[in-house]
């Protein structure tokens, strides 16, 4: 469940939503992530000023902060959230967490899965939203830099986050022969766009998710890895082809 809903269980979306002793997915609860309620009273001062030591200790200019896979939001049960429009709640968090970094002139960066509708798109729950939190898409800052994952195929949704208004960076995983479509890909957007919206095409992240010790240790071919689909791979491939251009 994470520290946060640990020490605070008050600020919890969902407490009817017990965890588990034995986590299994599908279940009956829906219940991937839990979710903070973003209309409690309490919640941003601790929020902001986690966010704030983090970023004072890295000296950053940037804060990601993640609001993928928000499954729980605007529960029907929740005394602050039933009943309210979906995509404005998360508007509303997201446009609050932009303008406390502002405040010290830092950049809020999230993942863009919540804010392509997964009917339309066909993408579905994970790389996108099916709780209606899609339309905020027009109700947030246009300074919010998004970072547009796809792991299975490389669906061509950052040029429309950048017609949108939006800088957009493409993320892919641990499948290299993708990620060179992907470059490909924003390559052919900014030949093909005005320049507007090619300025806004910024490029590829490399995600990971693992510590670092095992990345580098294939990186470096230290691990024992037969399989050509590693997120270390693919930065090696993708970055060889972006140092060939």
């Amino acid at each position: 469940m994470g520290n946060l809903l640990k020490v605070y269980p008050e600020f919890d979306e969902t407490p009817h939503v017990k965890m588990p002793a034995e986590y299994k997915w599908p279940n009956a609860d829906s219940l991937y992530c839990k979710s903070y309620c973003p209309q409690h009273p309490g919640v941003h001062k601790v929020v902001f000023a986690l966010m704030d030591e983090i970023c004072d200790a890295f000296e950053s200019e940037a804060f990601h902060a993640g609001m993928d896979e928000v499954f729980y939001i605007g529960d029907p049960k929740c005394p602050r959230c039933a009943g309210k429009d979906k995509a404005v709640l998360f508007a509303n968090e997201l446009t609050k967490i932009q303008s406390h970094l502002a405040l010290k002139n830092r950049k809020l960066w999230i993942w863009g899965d919540r804010l392509l509708d997964g009917y339309i798109t066909g993408l579905g729950m994970w790389e996108a939203s099916i709780n209606q939190t899609h339309p905020a898409i027009d109700l947030i800052p246009k300074d919010v830099v998004i970072c547009d994952w796809h792991y299975e195929r490389a669906d061509p949704t950052a040029v429309y986050f950048a017609i949108k208004g939006f800088n957009v960076l493409t993320c892919p995983w641990r499948k290299p022969e993708l990620a060179l479509i992907q470059l490909e890909d924003i390559l052919r957007a900014r030949a093909q766009s005005p320049r507007p919206v090619r300025e806004r095409l910024q490029g590829m992240i490399q995600t990971v998710w693992s510590g670092n010790e095992q990345f580098l240790r294939g990186f470096y071919n230290v691990a024992d890895d037969k399989d050509p689909n590693t997120p270390w791979n693919c930065f090696r491939k993708l970055f060889t082809r972006i140092n060939e251009l």
